[in-house]
């Protein structure tokens, strides 16, 4: 039986991440067909290994990232997690030999597992979570096959390394879970409820303010964003005061609630500039909600006819727009149907059949020339 490692230092510790979480579920499913180990920051299952790094829920982190990594990287969080795990992982992958390598926590498992590539052959199976912006740095340390979120990364990919091998595998939704029947949350809101998920964060890719005023243009539409960050008393401010307490929430969840938030709701909306992976969109879609968000090709191969595209940064087209899907009826759970595009029994099989590809390829690059 192949053994193969995923690396993801935050797995098990940061549930609110899309590729922490998708790494824990990914690791658990193929966990069925070959001996998996996930090198995780804690214990989520029988398959990880926590390793020993300074991550996010360290009570040092706050003064670290300050003081040392804030002055030289963008993400300063992201730098210490790959910093601090680097040596630990390398450590592990030398004493225990696999035979296919996963990074999926962007450019520092990555460099992870191009160093062990150099001294063990181990090829690599690279899933990209992040947006096109960090496309190029990753794609420099050439693993042995891609694995892109949407379409649109793969043609992007293609364009910066012709001869790199490239598939596109989307996240996945277990629809048993994420359904539309089953319990849901009494938020206090009236209804109809629109809901949204965002890092609260003035500077981020969400555009909060733009969700805010449109939904602001409804005479009955109350709001639910469901999310945390350094902006939350100035989202909160805002909403109440265009919208009014007795229609505007922030709140927090676990993300095992999240099923039972999304029945809560009557559409889902998001104003965010970049979604490569969307899992969001997909949750609320396999729970029955329509999704009202930004047109790009991106959105328009996540939503399908599971919603509406707009200009959300025109107010008035972006409110006719949550107004028209709150009241057109969605002919035969069209959201439904359209997350079950993602469903983790398809795409386990996409993933099953990626890794035999790359190891049986890479294998037969490292076979030693005859003496003859």
């Amino acid at each position: 039986m192949s053994k193969i490692v995923l690396i993801h230092p935050q797995a098990g510790i940061d549930w609110k991440s899309n590729s922490s979480v998708f790494a824990v579920d990914l690791a658990r499913r193929l966990d069925n067909y070959f001996e998996v180990v996930l090198l995780s920051g804690a214990e989520c299952g029988s398959f990880s290994r926590p390793i020993n790094s300074l991550n996010r829920g360290n009570s040092n982190w706050d003064s670290l990232t300050a003081t040392i990594v804030r002055r030289w990287f963008k993400q300063p969080k992201v730098a210490l997690d790959s910093l601090t795990s680097f040596l630990p992982c390398i450590a592990y992958l030398l004493n225990n030999p696999a035979d296919l390598l996963m990074p999926q926590n962007g450019y520092g498992d990555l460099l992870v597992s191009s160093c062990v590539r150099s001294l063990k052959q181990t090829p690599i199976l690279f899933t990209e979570h992040n947006d096109l912006s960090n496309l190029k740095r990753n794609l420099s340390l050439k693993p042995d096959r891609l694995i892109t979120l949407n379409p649109i990364m793969a043609e992007r990919a293609k364009t910066i390394a012709p001869k790199q091998l490239i598939e596109t595998i989307p996240l996945g939704i277990d629809p048993t879970e994420f359904s539309p029947g089953g319990k849901t949350i009494n938020t206090g809101l009236s209804k109809p409820c629109i809901m949204a998920i965002a890092d609260l964060n003035r500077h981020s890719n969400q555009r909060v303010e733009l969700t805010i005023k449109a939904v602001a243009r409804l005479r009955e539409a109350s709001l639910l964003i469901c999310g945390e960050g350094t902006d939350r008393n100035y989202f909160q401010a805002l909403g109440d005061r265009l919208l009014g307490r007795e229609r505007f929430q922030i709140r927090t969840f676990a993300y095992a609630q999240m099923p039972q938030v999304y029945r809560s709701a009557n559409i889902f909306t998001s104003a965010a500039v970049q979604a490569p992976c969307g899992l969001k969109y997909i949750e609320a879609m396999a729970c029955g909600l329509p999704v009202v968000t930004t047109d790009d090709w991106v959105h328009r191969y996540l939503v399908g006819d599971g919603g509406i595209t707009c200009d959300v940064t025109d107010i008035d087209l972006y409110a006719e727009s949550l107004q028209l899907a709150l009241n057109k009826h969605w002919y035969q759970q069209q959201p439904r149907q359209n997350a079950l595009r993602f469903s983790w029994q398809g795409i386990t099989l996409l993933y099953y059949q990626a890794i035999l590809k790359t190891i049986t390829t890479t294998s037969h690059q490292f076979i030693a020339p005859s003496s003859s």
